[in-house]
């Protein structure tokens, strides 16, 4: 099993993005991101891609972020249902960036929806620098949560607009930061697995692993299921991404220490 908490599918969410010149000009994105709860603080995690136009069309881009929406779902007490619609933050002034790593977060986002809401990750559940280290392994297996597609065809459940998960494992020493000339952002692990088009932004959760025991039983070690990182990129195994054959089978998220590093600013 893997110790995760079913109700997180509806944690992530999907968002819309909206960048125009002084000319204009426009485009649209959409990508994928989660909820993080501290206290009375929310936070929305997606990647700094999603946002920051330069990473997309090059920094000397004159594209800026101008809009940004976020689907929450319809909510009556504390139960989440079918119906979705995406709603405008009211706050964008508020986003953070990282410098190098590819995250970005939205604190406390200001919508105008009532009667919709949205399920969340508590700050507990993000893994610290020292987790990453002494409680994750390489090989061990993770999944990630998200709205992946190909060639503008959706994969996740269309009625409920819910996300898939997908299983992967960890390829590269989790104790370090991965580097590697293909990959230009920072505090990255590599994994094994096909992350695709809309995969970028989900949550990477590793799986709960050895078993809890009562005192008087020694030599046993349980880890619990923990929030490493957010899904970030994948390598295709040639110029041709509209096949799905060809996909290298590698992909890379950002780890939580960089999440965390923007939640507590």
């Amino acid at each position: 099993m893997s110790g995760i908490n079913q109700a997180i599918f509806t944690a992530v969410c999907r968002l819309k993005v909206r960048f125009s010149d002084d000319l204009g000009n426009k485009k649209e994105i959409i990508g994928t991101g989660f909820w993080v709860k501290d206290g009375e603080n929310s936070f929305f995690v997606t990647n700094k891609h999603n946002v920051d136009p330069t990473l997309k069309l090059g920094p000397e881009t004159k594209f800026k972020l101008a809009y940004l929406e976020i689907q929450l779902r319809q909510q009556v007490g504390t139960a989440l249902h079918q119906a979705v619609s995406f709603f405008e933050v009211k706050n964008l002034q508020s986003l953070r960036i990282h410098a190098t790593a590819d995250v970005a977060v939205i604190p406390n986002p200001a919508f105008n929806a009532p009667g919709f809401g949205y399920n969340w990750f508590s700050m507990e559940e993000l893994a610290t620098t020292e987790f990453l280290t002494k409680s994750v392994s390489a090989m061990d297996i993770a999944s990630f949560i998200g709205y992946p597609g190909l060639s503008g065809k959706a994969w996740w459940d269309e009625q409920w607009q819910l996300p898939i998960a997908r299983v992967t494992n960890i390829a590269s020493w989790p104790a370090i930061p991965f580097t590697n000339n293909g990959i230009k952002t920072s505090d990255v692990t590599l994994v094994s697995g096909l992350s695709f088009s809309g995969s970028s932004g989900s949550p990477i959760i590793v799986h709960e692993k050895g078993i809890k025991v009562g005192p008087g039983l020694s030599g046993a070690r349980h880890v619990e299921p923990k929030v490493i990182g957010i899904m970030s990129g994948h390598w295709w195994g040639n110029e041709s991404p509209e096949d799905i054959f060809f996909h290298s089978g590698l992909s890379y998220f950002t780890r939580s220490s960089s999440i965390t590093e923007l939640l507590k600013v």
